[in-house]
């Protein structure tokens, strides 16, 4: 291979991006130490706290309505003790971005989340989101020699040393396909605590199952009833086993939309349910929003998930300090919930308000303040203050690295302006039709990147793209060379373009019910049935004419592809035809080779399943490159490798989505045929612009979107144990969520590499294939960071611009330089 600038160009643009990222996430400055109180500090030290132990019960995905929708909430018991008054209840706003890791940095220190932690969330062995340096609630009671026990999500492990706790036992949080042992695992602690409690002071217990339904089956998911039952008879059984001095606290960590995800800044996904009980509250006067009403209640539409009081979910953090008299930690945003104050002594009340706004006013100004006369202070006068401090250190949350900033721009324009020459060097004439084209959709999907509307809705541009890219095609195509065979090509390809587009819900501001995957999930026979006919059509296609030995590798593969997700479904409490579930479960029974239970039967079978499956993909992939070096066997060697991958690509799939990849081959085979019109070198020149279109206008099509809330991790784990490898989980993941746009590149491979002239190398064909690309990188690329930069201090920076930049970091390592530059390039070195 000789050396090209493409190479030496695409590695500019990655660096230009790592640059701009490094200055556009650095991690937050925090003040380090542990707080100590600063007004009459003797006074505040003798004084005896609210509630002498703690227990905090965090329910993950726990959204307001599922506590007091009269619909949606089935917290029979809460909802008696917040009727009778020893409950109360409150609406917490959680900052985004919404996912467990930052929201518990939140709960526990009260400061504003770093967008970073959600992209580590799922770093199990990631050392630098630890809070063992940082002022914290656990730093707090830990420093008061309070024996706190923890039992539940070990995200918390992560955080906090272990030596902090007395007693400890954490579960596994991404397994979300179960949704029962992950919470009996916490559940069967629970007696013995409450017998023993004298053995802590603080018990937290965090309980996954709930938001794995979400991630499973949605928000109105038929197991989201009995889950909360399940998690209402456990506040029922911590709160008639605890006296007066116990506080219980239930809470979600964050909502979730209605898909059942989260990670954004919808209302869903931001208003958590947050639940204080204890007999002692009955003596305090309730909160105003919380009197006269008979809880559940009917919230006003089905967008509104604001129920009684509304909080910020930190201000948990100096209400908690607060109640148990100990400092509020250095770095909380938090303000104290008002209606507490009334369980204070009156000449404490001032103190603490003092307390809190000292502790902001410091964070503000990092610097201490003269000693004010708090006696003469108004305390409306002092929570108005709090309020505006509170929304300033929220608004600039994080100190931007202009240096590397600006050296990554820099770059960028630089790499810009040096892959335009040498596109426009490379083209025949700077009026052809895909230099234009190429342009025209780089500066349309650059340019909306300046609009929030626009990248939250992108798959609208990428509709109208392939639309219009659909007549164009037609009327050239028309003009030169005229026949029905051509309109009826055409009208194929927007039909299956029309099929995909009504697939899924697409986009982040609209639900509708009336998609094709509901459609399927409530006609089961139909969907399986669409599936079996994909995954055998796509395995087995080019094996008809081949001899019996080269037919049973991809064939048993197929069986593999099929089997498993049959089993996996079947796991997961879903419908299958009767004889694919007895298939199924002759396909375990042989597996295993003991007698299990079926229930076990198909649940043990998925890890073996998997990995034979994976280890037949290696074998048969390893295989047919041996044939092409050793045996020079070329003819369908694209072919059968893009076979194999996309198999793999429909293991890593949901199984609503797996019928897509028939209406894929349909689409491909009509671009085929409209492309045979055209002279092979012209083909070359608009694959690129196929390829780049279908990728982008798929991902949204299969659910995909520019926020974290659509990340899917459900196919993430197929053949992972619990002592999994957080690499692996990476890349499954990473396949999971690209894997239409996956088969979008290597589906273009057979048509480009199918006939190569005498006067041109594959390599001429490889290099000249990635310029239109190249182009669109860097121009979209320069638009979004001088977006994410002209508006860094706009109120959606950190749950609209930052994740479409984390999104177009993530497509061009992973899309375009791994699977486009090095899968690629490798395989075109052996062909």
């Amino acid at each position: 291979m000789i050396f090209r600038p493409q190479i030496l160009l695409v590695l500019s643009l990655l660096l230009s991006l790592f640059l701009f990222a490094i200055g556009f996430f650095p991690q937050k400055n925090v003040l380090k130490g542990l707080a100590d109180f600063h007004y009459n500090s003797e006074q505040q030290r003798e004084t005896k706290p609210v509630f002498q132990k703690l227990v905090l019960v965090v329910i993950d995905a726990l959204r307001s309505d599922f506590l007091f929708d009269e619909t949606n909430s089935h917290f029979h018991f809460i909802h008696s003790q917040l009727n009778e008054g020893t409950a109360w209840g409150f609406t917490a706003y959680s900052n985004p971005p919404t996912v467990t890791l930052p929201r518990l940095k939140g709960i526990t220190t009260g400061s504003t989340p770093n967008f970073l932690d959600a992209i580590l969330n799922v770093a199990e062995d990631d050392v630098s989101t630890t809070l063992a340096d940082q002022d914290s609630l656990l730093a707090q009671f830990h420093l008061q020699n309070k024996k706190i026990n923890f039992f539940g999500d070990d995200t918390w492990l992560k955080l906090f040393p272990r030596d902090w706790f007395n007693e400890v036992e954490g579960t596994n949080s991404f397994f979300v396909s179960d949704f029962e042992v992950v919470d009996t695992n916490v559940s069967r602690h629970l007696t013995k605590q409450l017998k023993h409690n004298h053995d802590w002071d603080v018990l937290i217990m965090h309980y996954l199952g709930l938001d794995h339904i979400g991630h499973k089956d949605g928000a109105s998911s038929k197991f989201m009833p009995e889950k909360h039952i399940e998690m209402d008879n456990i506040v029922r059984q911590v709160y008639e086993n605890i006296d007066d001095d116990t506080l219980l606290v239930v809470m979600g960590d964050h909502g979730m939309n209605e898909v059942g995800n989260h990670g954004g800044s919808s209302a869903g996904e931001t208003s958590a349910g947050l639940v204080f009980l204890s007999n002692k509250l009955k003596k305090g006067e309730l909160p105003l929003k919380q009197r006269h009403l008979n809880l559940p209640i009917k919230r006003q539409t089905d967008e509104n998930f604001q129920f009684l009081t509304s909080v910020q979910q930190i201000d948990l953090v100096p209400t908690l300090a607060t109640l148990f008299n100990i400092p509020i930690p250095k770095n909380n945003v938090g303000i104290v919930i008002p209606e507490f104050l009334q369980f204070l002594r009156k000449d404490m009340i001032n103190i603490k308000l003092m307390e809190n706004y000292h502790q902001l006013l410091q964070l503000s100004k990092g610097q201490d303040l003269p000693n004010i006369p708090f006696d003469h202070m108004d305390s409306k006068n002092i929570m108005n203050k709090m309020k505006e401090i509170q929304d300033e250190l929220t608004k600039n949350a994080t100190n931007y690295n202009y240096s590397y900033l600006g050296r990554g721009y820099l770059l960028l324009i630089f790499t810009t302006v040096t892959v335009f020459i040498v596109f426009i060097l490379n083209q025949k004439s700077l009026y052809c039709a895909t230099t234009i084209i190429t342009i025209v959709i780089s500066l349309l999907v650059g340019l909306s990147s300046f609009g929030s509307s626009f990248v939250e809705e992108e798959h609208q541009i990428w509709w109208w793209i392939i639309t219009g890219s659909i007549m164009f095609s037609c009327i050239e195509t028309l003009i030169s060379n005229p026949s029905k065979s051509t309109v009826f090509n055409h009208f194929l390809i927007a039909v299956c373009a029309r099929i995909i587009r009504g697939w899924n819900n697409s986009g982040q501001k609209h639900v509708y019910e009336f998609i094709l995957t509901n459609i399927l999930k409530n006609h089961y026979n139909t969907l399986w049935y669409l599936i079996c006919t994909t995954i055998y059509y796509i395995g087995l296609k080019n094996t008809i004419r081949t001899d019996f030995l080269s037919f049973l590798g991809p064939f048993f593969m197929t069986t593999l592809c099929f089997v498993y997700k049959l089993d996996w479904a079947i796991v997961n409490n879903e419908s299958v035809p009767e004889w694919f579930y007895v298939i199924t479960k002759e396909a375990s029974d042989i597996l295993l080779k003991v007698g299990h239970s079926p229930k076990d039967a198909f649940k043990e079978a998925l890890l073996p399943l998997a990995t034979l499956f994976y280890q037949t993909f290696v074998a048969l992939v390893s295989i047919r490159i041996i044939f092409l070096v050793f045996f020079s066997r070329r003819k369908t060697f694209f072919d059968d490798i893009s076979n194999y991958i996309s198999l793999l690509l429909i293991f890593q799939s949901t199984a609503t989505n797996i019928p897509q990849f028939l209406v894929f081959e349909f689409l491909k085979k009509s671009i085929t045929k409209v492309l045979q019109n055209y002279h092979q070198e012209n083909k070359n020149n608009y694959l690129p612009l196929i390829s780049l279109i279908l990728q982008s206008f798929t991902f949204f099509q299969f659910g995909g979107t520019n926020s974290i809330a659509t990340i899917d991790i459900s196919n993430a784990y197929h053949g992972i144990s619990e002592n999994y490898n957080i690499y692996l989980v990476g890349i499954f993941m990473t396949i999971s969520n690209f894997a239409p746009s996956i088969y979008w590149i290597i589906s273009m491979w057979p048509i480009l590499y199918a006939e190569i002239p005498e006067s041109s190398s594959k390599w001429n064909i490889y290099f000249k294939n990635k310029l239109p690309l190249l182009v669109f990188n860097c121009i979209v690329g320069c638009c979004l960071l001088a977006a994410c930069y002209i508006l860094r201090y706009h109120l959606f920076i950190w749950s609209v611009f930052s994740p479409k930049l984390c999104y177009f970091l993530g497509w061009n390592v992973f899309m375009n330089f791994v699977v486009g530059w090095l899968v690629e390039g490798t395989l075109v070195a052996l062909y």
